[in-house]
């Protein structure tokens, strides 16, 4: 399974295995804030907890994210 993972750009140099991308949204746009400084990924992984294991992902960098084939992102993590 894929999922698109959102992070604080400037987090970005913790992962430089992988290829991270400027992202914004709709609503992101209209903000002046941290909010305009994230940068996406597509990853894989079983689960939202394998796919940050499996990338060494640190889950307090993680903004929001969501399956690929979704359409809204979550910004909470579930229990393990």
């Amino acid at each position: 399974m894929e999922f698109t993972v959102v992070i604080i750009s400037e987090q970005v140099g913790s992962y430089p295995k992988i290829n991270w991308t400027e992202w914004k949204d709709r609503n992101r746009k209209q903000m002046r804030s941290q909010g305009d400084m994230w940068s996406m990924a597509t990853l894989s992984g079983s689960t939202i907890w394998n796919c940050l294991d499996n990338n060494k992902i640190d889950r307090l960098h993680v903004v929001q994210w969501k399956p690929v084939d979704d359409t809204m992102y979550q910004v909470s993590l579930p229990r393990r």
